[in-house]
């Protein structure tokens, strides 16, 4: 097709182009705010689990520290009673000692 042909055809499409009816032009406007309305949705629920995931987080670590001092506390009643053991043990052997000379 050369150049004069397709400029023809150009010129012979333009005159039949309807302009965007108010009608097609509300149905746009439309479609537009309710694709935008449902993003803010999606949005705003990824917000929410964001925030649920957060305070999970924060309460697993609040139960992490707790079990971590908890254990801490158990190690020094434990080492305690080590020492305590092993003092009574040395006084028991002290004891046997002064029994059988």
């Amino acid at each position: 097709m050369d150049h004069s042909t397709k400029l023809a055809l150009i010129e012979a499409v333009q005159p039949d182009i309807a302009p965007i009816s108010d009608q097609v032009s509300d149905l746009l406007n439309e479609s537009i705010e309710k694709i935008a309305s449902n993003m803010v949705g999606e949005l705003e629920a990824l917000r929410q689990n964001a925030t649920a995931l957060e305070t999970q987080l924060l309460a697993a670590a609040a139960g992490a520290k707790a079990s971590i001092n908890k254990l801490r506390e158990l190690h020094t009643q434990i080492a305690d009673e080590a020492r305590r053991g092993q003092e009574v043990c040395r006084k028991v052997s002290d004891s046997i000692e002064n029994i059988a000379p």
